[in-house]
């Protein structure tokens, strides 16, 4: 039985100088990236490795796999280590340039000295066939060659830092390496130069692992690697419509190039477009997967995406996934709507956007009335208290039934029989009517849901839940300390200070001022009076809580904060999230009265 993979331990010099050292970079891979902190790093720990004596120095290892689409090739892809190998090719390179005559008089006393026929050897196979020993992406080997391999490393220039910077375009960062190796090797002169490179080519090794296919390798790849995968699954669905596209094509060079181009061109649309949301390549793919399949992924992502698209043309592919990524920056990412607001404040975000994304790809009729559907159930699951897997296959069926096109009504009624049979809006009312909802993590987003509710389209802004943004407690937590709130009992404290009949919102300065304080002075710091005010006295920019600066203006309450104010701002609640989240909360809004209490 065939071993799954062939673990090799290599000098540099076996490395690049055996038979089989013939290495290509796929096109799932990404271009060469490293810059100044990478290049420097693996000089200084090679130079140190040698200045303290180390009989063997190990740079680490690298994982290739036969290429499926040609068994038949010399060459094999480089699944993990491209960057180290790229690297080296250019130091190849300098060394070349910088030292024609290397080690001449060496080579006869000494059989382990590099000469420049090594060097040459190390960057060309000069057996039968004349070939690389190293071909880097399709789209930058002309740019390799021109810059590195064709014999004037030593006379590039360092590129601008905003140039190095570009993942776009490599061949500034090939530059940058080479410039970086040639200032290395000259300021150490080639006497010294020389015994670096001996040592380099002789006791550095790596360790080379030879798998039988891409996908063992790649599955390795992930298990040795802790450190992050450099290859996601969007990199290996790349990969596979890449290679699709090329048997597809096998016989028609001319046809083949240009479908190859396009693919590219639309793939990096949809990187770009993507860099300027909120997710990333994969979290996208996920995304689309979800709307793909309508169905909890039994494999990988990889495995379902290769499976859905095995009969698909991989133009038509990626054109779509293209088309998917801008709709999600435009009508998701970047749309300014109240409804939408609402949903970024959700934990089980890649749910619901799948979900939008689906009725927006498929231009589902009914979309804005499915958005406030959508948010009023994830919403009362999240306030219940209900985990991801009491959402998770009704999520799916939404995108199912937004595929199947079943009208909005339908959907609606499948949600409600959900509710009902899960009893949520029991639970809802007891949470939302605890006496310590002031703990719960969905009391700002419900205040914020309230909050954009009252804001004029006009004024609309989406607001950040984070440490700017406080919960705000009208009656304080140290109210004792004042004999302003000497009206409120103990018992009454107790009930109410952390009940949502007691809590607003505010940003920043005006929170820390508020905090602990008689109301008269909270609400000087509402109304923009506080010490931390800027000279324009803004009130606060939150309308529920200039409500309270309101009714302390009109004299509501004798302008004090009392139970009667707190009975008021809780039925106020109840009612504006009753319709916000479609619930008839009468029942709780009649819980309390001022002769109850």
């Amino acid at each position: 039985m065939e071993e799954p993979f062939k673990p090799l331990s290599l000098s540099i010099r076996e490395l690049f100088g055996n038979t089989d050292a013939l290495y290509k970079i796929p096109q799932y891979q990404r271009p060469y990236k490293w810059q100044d902190e990478q290049v420097y790093q693996l000089w200084d720990d090679i130079f140190e490795a040698h200045e303290n004596g180390e009989d063997n120095y190990f740079l680490g290892s690298i994982i290739t796999a036969k290429p499926r689409d040609d068994e038949k090739s010399a060459y094999v892809d480089v699944v993990d280590g491209q960057q180290r190998l790229t690297t080296l090719m250019i130091l190849f390179c300098v060394i070349r340039d910088l030292f024609p005559s290397l080690n001449e008089s060496e080579i006869e006393e000494n059989p382990f000295a590099v000469n420049i026929e090594t060097i040459n050897s190390s960057i060309t196979s000069l057996n039968k066939f004349k070939r690389l020993k190293l071909f880097t992406h399709r789209q930058h080997q002309s740019d390799f060659e021109n810059l590195i391999l064709n014999e004037n490393t030593t006379e590039l220039n360092k590129p601008y830092k905003y140039q190095i910077r570009t993942d776009e375009e490599p061949k500034y960062k090939f530059i940058n390496t080479a410039f970086i190796f040639n200032s290395k090797l000259s300021e150490l002169g080639k006497e010294k130069a020389e015994k670096l490179i001996d040592y380099l080519f002789n006791q550095v090794k790596i360790i080379r692992i030879d798998c039988k296919n891409r996908e063992f390798a790649i599955k390795l790849f992930q298990v040795l690697n802790d450190r992050g995968m450099d290859l996601t699954a969007a990199d290996l669905i790349k990969s596979f419509l890449l290679e699709k596209l090329y048997n597809n094509h096998k016989d028609d060079s001319d046809v083949s190039k240009m479908k190859e181009e396009q693919f590219i061109s639309d793939w990096r649309d949809m990187e770009q477009v993507i860099k300027s949301c909120d997710i990333n390549l994969n979290e996208l793919f996920i995304i689309y997967e979800y709307y793909i399949l309508a169905q909890n992924p039994r494999k990988s992502l990889y495995d379902e995406l290769q499976n859905a698209f095995k009969e698909k043309d991989p133009n038509e592919v990626i054109n779509d996934i293209k088309i998917f990524a801008n709709t999600y920056s435009k009508e998701i990412c970047e749309k300014q709507d109240k409804t939408l607001y609402s949903f970024w404040y959700i934990r089980w975000n890649m749910y619901w956007k799948s979900i939008l994304l689906t009725a927006l790809h498929t231009n589902y009729g009914e979309y804005e009335q499915l958005k406030i559907g959508l948010r009023n159930f994830y919403y009362l699951y999240w306030i219940a208290g209900k985990t991801l897997s009491q959402i998770k296959q009704t999520s799916f069926n939404f995108i199912r039934w937004i595929k199947e096109n079943r009208p909005l009504n339908e959907i609606i009624d499948e949600l409600d029989n959900k509710i009902d049979a899960d009893k949520i809006l029991d639970l809802v009312s007891s949470n939302l009517s605890s006496e310590q909802i002031a703990t719960e993590s969905w009391i700002k987003p419900l205040l914020l849901l309230i909050e954009y509710n009252s804001t004029d389209d006009s004024k609309l802004a989406f607001i950040e839940l984070n440490s700017d943004l406080h919960l705000e407690h009208i009656l304080p937590v140290k109210h004792e300390k004042y004999s302003e709130w000497g009206h409120i009992s103990k018992e009454t404290s107790t009930k109410w200070l952390n009940s949502i009949g007691n809590l607003t919102l505010l940003s920043g300065t005006k929170n820390i001022e508020a905090s602990n304080n008689p109301f008269d002075v909270k609400i000087g710091v509402y109304q923009g009076k506080g010490k931390y005010d800027d000279k324009n006295n803004k009130i606060t920019a939150f309308l529920i809580t200039q409500s309270i600066v309101m009714d302390y203006q009109n004299k509501k309450y004798n302008q004090q904060w009392t139970i009667e104010a707190m009975i008021d701002r809780w039925k106020w609640f109840f009612t504006e999230v009753g319709d916000l989240l479609g619930v008839d909360f009468e029942k709780e809004i009649g819980q309390h009265s001022p002769e109850s209490v």
